[in-house]
């Protein structure tokens, strides 16, 4: 593989094609179920907390980044006459427009967006803009839905407000990502978050697909003792289960000596396979210390055991393709990947949720399933937002103090009419794009892929680009991991380190 860091092509197309929700068979949550009945009215639906103030005549405004000139809204109703291209089944826009109607009706706010076409995603004009307004104190405005990598940057500048800080907003409700809440507070600060008012950072949940067709050819349920689901659901979705299956399969189909991109493979991927594996084996870059703050846990023994068995899998030949081999045929080389499994060679193709709507062609049957744990041992599945890929809420500083319980009302609304609406017809949004309609494939998405999905810290943050070094052993020598990660241990821990300076000054 080309030894270059290139984020994944195709979480452009998972920021542009968003998908939607859980339908609620198991909780976005990590609390209860008889915790969430708070949240509930006697009917079921969920309903939020306001001020009991009115804002008749008034908007809220969510100032959004987008990579194109021509962009599918994830807030707002789509009418497509920018010429857009429609993603959505209809079912969403419905719902995106009875969302808007709540708010309407409770509140008396109309919804709107304001759109910054800023196509470096990261560091572009929507974080300039977003600085400028604060320091300007626009009123055009009142969230702001940067990629996470943008959210931190705010963050850290001060631009933001804690939301654990702000009156009357119900941040622990189960519309918001609690698993990601979690990873996210230090300190009792959260500066941004993700949840079911937004759609994008849904469909930048990592995932893998399996051609369910192939499986069954080579035999492999009576192999490993079921089809992919009934592995998951028994907790037996390993990664040297995985792995081995993938080993299975690879075959020079036009014998020019080499198993590629125009052959039949185990295992269609990228380098972001480095990232999702790891953290799908519970492992991450940092994680909370005894006091609350960040700390680097990358480099530990299991880490280690995770890392060689990745890298033993990524670099073996003749069952493993990664897009970012391809760079030299195409600028877009997941396309070629992609259409590896589309058109039946591939076994296994890893990439986010919102990527079905590209294989909607695809005659064969394929399923989701979520990725791997390490071992057995391993109580849960855990599946990575991808922090490039996803947007993230906030509410900038530009807001001011009479404007803000407006702000904090209209989430809490939003949030309780996207469980109900937008949230709920996620397995129909994912159905639909399905030839084979796999309610097995629902059930993976809403019971164990989305439930346990969040991110890590040292990620969102890029310690000492610690990120970078996850991918960049892909190519790295079996064994070297922890030389590797000492040489960047040091300029790590030196930018945390002003990261809890940051933490504990507004503590």
């Amino acid at each position: 593989m080309k030894p270059n860091r290139i984020i994944s092509f195709l979480m452009i197309l998972c920021f542009m094609l968003a998908m939607a929700a859980c339908d609620g068979s198991k909780e976005d949550t990590s609390s209860t179920a008889g915790a969430m009945d708070e949240y509930r009215n006697a009917d079921g639906d969920y309903v939020a907390t306001t001020s009991g103030k009115r804002y008749d005549g008034e908007t809220i405004t969510f100032f959004t980044n987008n990579t194109s000139t021509v962009y599918e809204s994830e807030i707002v109703t789509n009418t497509y006459d920018d010429g857009a291209e429609q993603t959505y089944p209809q079912i969403i826009n419905d719902d995106l427009r009875a969302r808007a109607a709540i708010l309407e009706e409770e509140l008396g706010l109309v919804l709107e967006e304001i759109q910054c076409y800023s196509p470096t995603r990261k560091n572009g004009e929507f974080l300039k803009e977003v600085i400028n307004g604060n320091l300007a104190s626009t009123e055009d405005y009142q969230v702001v839905v940067p990629c996470l990598y943008d959210g931190a940057s705010l963050a850290l500048g001060g631009h933001l407000y804690n939301l654990r800080g702000l009156d009357g907003l119900q941040i622990d409700a189960p519309w918001w990502n609690q698993e990601f809440n979690e990873a996210m507070t230090y300190a009792d600060q959260l500066y941004f978050t993700i949840g079911d008012i937004g759609l994008i950072n849904k469909s930048c949940t990592q995932t893998l697909f399996f051609n369910y067709e192939l499986w069954d050819k080579n035999g492999l349920s009576e192999t490993y003792g079921g089809d992919p689901y009934q592995l998951v659901r028994e907790g037996k979705w390993t990664t040297d289960l995985v792995f081995e299956a993938a080993k299975t399969m690879g075959r020079d189909i036009n014998s020019d000596g080499k198993v590629d991109y125009q052959d039949e493979v185990g295992w269609s991927g990228q380098l972001d396979d480095m990232w999702a594996i790891f953290f799908g084996s519970g492992e991450k870059i940092a994680s909370a210390d005894a006091e609350g703050y960040p700390e680097i846990t990358m480099y530990n023994e299991r880490s280690a055991k995770v890392m060689e068995k990745l890298q033993e899998f990524v670099q073996g030949e003749g069952y493993y393709i990664s897009a970012n081999d391809y760079f030299g045929v195409t600028s877009t080389p997941v396309d070629l990947t992609r259409n590896a499994f589309i058109t039946g060679r591939a076994l296994f193709f890893n990439d986010a949720v919102g990527t079905v709507v590209r294989l909607g062609n695809m005659e064969q049957r394929f399923g989701v399933v979520p990725e791997p744990k390490l071992d057995t041992a391993q109580e849960d599945y855990y599946s990575l937002v991808n922090p490039w890929g996803a947007s993230c809420f906030a509410i900038p500083i530009c807001v001011t103090e009479d404007k803000l319980t407006m702000t904090v009302d209209a989430l809490n609304v939003l949030g309780a009419a996207s469980k109900n609406t937008v949230a709920k017809d996620y397995q129909e949004t994912v159905l639909s794009y399905m030839k084979t309609r796999d309610e097995e494939s629902a059930e993976m998405i809403n019971e164990y892929i989305l439930p346990n999905r969040a991110c890590d810290v040292g990620m969102v943050y890029q310690w000492g680009e610690l990120d970078i070094l996850l991918q960049n052993m892909a190519y790295n020598p079996l064994g070297s991991f922890s030389s590797q990660f000492e040489a960047k241990r040091s300029a790590a821990e030196s930018a945390l380190e002003e990261t809890k300076e940051f933490y504990k000054s507004k503590g």
